[in-house]
């Protein structure tokens, strides 16, 4: 019996191969990371790999994701997880859209269509954490309630603080009339080095143009979404902490923990001007995806194993 209560605490309740998947790519990063530290800034396809990484973090997050959507007895709910995949996939269709922009086509920084994409993963991500948290009837105590509320409140005032109070990005953003907030400054490289005339299809041409005025007031969706994310961040670590879903929404916390951390980390750079793609922190990305994916494996794993035990006890 001590066992089997022991195999399924932790990790231990993912299968093995989303553990090996999920650690192989966060050692992977790190060591790409720490690879970059030693030959020093000038590398060129650097930033291309951390692309490429966060990329492929997040569409591992978003299949383990969906598989545990498509678990019917899964605990926290299907729609729950189906939420949280899109939100992933969006999140690595914008990863995908700035590579094309940037490395294939040879745009400007400022891309609308990855913009919206990343708009669209806050969104379904603050959907399945709502989801997540709002039907279920948690009783905190006071020191809980505080808890979340101070966490909270300190990530909506840095969030907004570094947002609204930064400086505005110099260089052609700056030029520009109307002076995009600083979340459009996402994947600047070399500042203004990048022509403005690009070897770009016209569908592609027009669709920047078109998406272009739209991108200003997506910024404010990032606001709003870290805003959600933290305080849902805390909600979670703080309300399943030693419960039936514990060890799923701890990772689940951590990830949306890395993600606002990575976000406030790119908004006060930008805001400064001295944003770089490939900074140490973008690891935090990976890192957010990672948490995520093994969120999924965990509670995928533990619904099986609860679900045979309840089949094996009904059979008996």
């Amino acid at each position: 019996m001590s066992q089997d209560v022991a195999a399924t605490n932790g990790l231990a309740q993912a299968d093995r191969k989303v553990i090996i998947i999920c650690g192989g790519w966060a050692l992977l990063a790190v060591a790409c990371f720490l690879a970059f530290a030693v030959l020093g800034a000038g590398s060129d396809w650097f930033p291309l790999v951390v692309s490429l990484l966060k990329v492929g973090s997040f569409l591992t997050a978003a299949a383990l994701c969906w598989r545990s959507s498509r678990c019917t007895e899964i605990l926290s709910g299907q729609v729950v997880w189906q939420a949280i995949a899109v939100g992933m996939a969006c999140f690595a269709l914008g990863d995908i859209t700035v590579i094309l922009w940037r490395s294939l086509w040879g745009m400007t920084a400022a891309v609308p269509l990855g913009s919206i994409f990343y708009g669209m993963s806050y969104l379904f991500i603050a959907i399945g954490l709502c989801q997540a948290v709002i039907p279920r009837q948690m009783s905190l105590n006071f020191p809980q309630t505080l808890g979340i509320s101070a966490i909270g409140l300190v990530g909506v005032v840095m969030a907004c603080w570094l947002t609204f109070q930064t400086p505005a990005l110099k260089g052609a953003a700056s030029s520009q009339s109307d002076q995009a907030p600083v979340i459009s400054a996402i994947y600047t490289a070399e500042g203004a080095a990048i022509a403005s005339a690009s070897k770009s299809p016209a569908i592609v041409q027009t669709i920047d143009r078109r998406l272009k005025p739209i991108t200003n007031r997506i910024s404010l969706l990032y606001v709003a979404g870290d805003c959600v994310l933290v305080v849902m961040a805390a909600a979670l670590l703080i309300a399943f902490w030693g419960g039936t879903y514990s060890e799923t929404w701890k990772l689940v916390a951590l990830a949306g923990l890395c993600l606002y951390v990575a976000d406030m980390f790119l908004v006060y750079e930008a805001g400064q001007g001295s944003y770089r793609q490939g900074a140490f922190w973008e690891i935090f990305w990976i890192l957010s995806a990672v948490l995520f994916g093994l969120s999924a494996g965990v509670e995928h794993g533990m619904s099986k194993r609860m679900a045979a035990r309840s089949g094996r006890r009904q059979w008996l």
